[in-house]
């Protein structure tokens, strides 16, 4: 079968189009349809059937599924401008946010201090880490988004790690437990982002497009925003005072990235749904 790039291109000159004009006519940018004949990217499900329609070519003859099913994987999931530029926005703001709280941290209470207990000691420095942790993902993730290649792949272990990270740092002080009920506490708190980790693993990483996977990703994000507001509430009635700043701006952050891997999950799974609807077009 002609690769789907030069069955593009063969098409638009038969119709004696431009890819300006072919381009203008998808409401998409030169250099899209230029990526397309190159085989450097896939158009998504809606637009390749506007092509179709616009070249009078039909779409099997256009796409295989298979052809789709592996760009679905190797193209960014996330291809809107707007959205793209709303997770860069979050990633750089993550990551530079996470580096400051990790500095400011270090300096007001230096490692080694008389001041500081043991076991208080020790919380800092696994959330000193887990900040450093958290810096250097979305860094990574922040470089491959501006890139445009932030694949399933890519974002997947991003997500897992992250899952991770919060499993590490969710360690908090419970001195008047005894060992077993530390053991309990500890297990429920980080068992929903261990499963979502494994989720995650599986669905992103691994391909593997079992529904279980996606729910569970849904269910672990949507615990964590859930539980960021609970404890929010707590803190505040607490204290009984307004939140503070930094309060609202972490609140707020930490519900945008669970938010978004509720997006980005979601996306990926409209993609290969797509995907899947072309493979089976073509056993009809």
């Amino acid at each position: 079968m002609v690769e789907f790039g030069e069955q593009l291109r063969r098409a638009r000159e038969e119709k004696g189009l431009t890819q300006q004009s072919l381009a203008e006519k998808l409401y998409v940018t030169r250099q899209a349809v230029s990526r397309w004949e190159c085989g450097d990217r896939y158009p998504d499900l809606l637009t390749t059937k506007k092509i179709s329609l616009f070249l009078d070519v039909s779409l099997d003859d256009l796409l295989s599924g298979k052809e789709i099913t592996k760009e679905v994987e190797r193209n960014p999931v996330i291809e809107n401008k707007a959205a793209n530029g709303i997770m860069i926005a979050l990633y750089s703001f993550v990551a530079i946010s996470s580096i400051i709280t990790a500095a400011d941290i270090i300096l007001r209470f230096p490692f080694g201090s008389e001041a500081i207990d043991y076991s208080d000691m020790q919380l800092i420095v696994i959330h000193v880490l887990g900040l450093i942790c958290q810096a250097a993902l979305f860094s990574f993730g922040l470089f491959q988004a501006v890139k445009g290649t932030l694949s399933s792949k890519r974002m997947g272990f991003v997500i897992a790690a992250y899952f991770c990270v919060i499993c590490i740092t969710s360690t908090g002080n419970y001195s008047k437990l005894t060992a077993w009920q530390l053991a309990v506490v500890e297990a429920a708190q980080i068992f929903p982002y261990v499963l979502g980790a494994i989720a995650t693993i599986f669905y992103y990483l691994c391909n593997n497009n079992n529904k279980l996977f996606p729910s569970m990703i849904y269910a672990v994000s949507s615990w964590g925003i859930f539980q960021i507001l609970a404890s929010t509430i707590q803190l505040f009635r607490r204290n009984g005072q307004y939140l503070s700043i930094n309060t609202t701006v972490n609140l707020v952050l930490k519900s945008a990235i669970f938010g978004l891997i509720l997006y980005q999950t979601t996306t990926l799974r409209t993609k290969r749904k797509n995907a899947l609807v072309i493979r089976e077009m073509e056993k009809v």
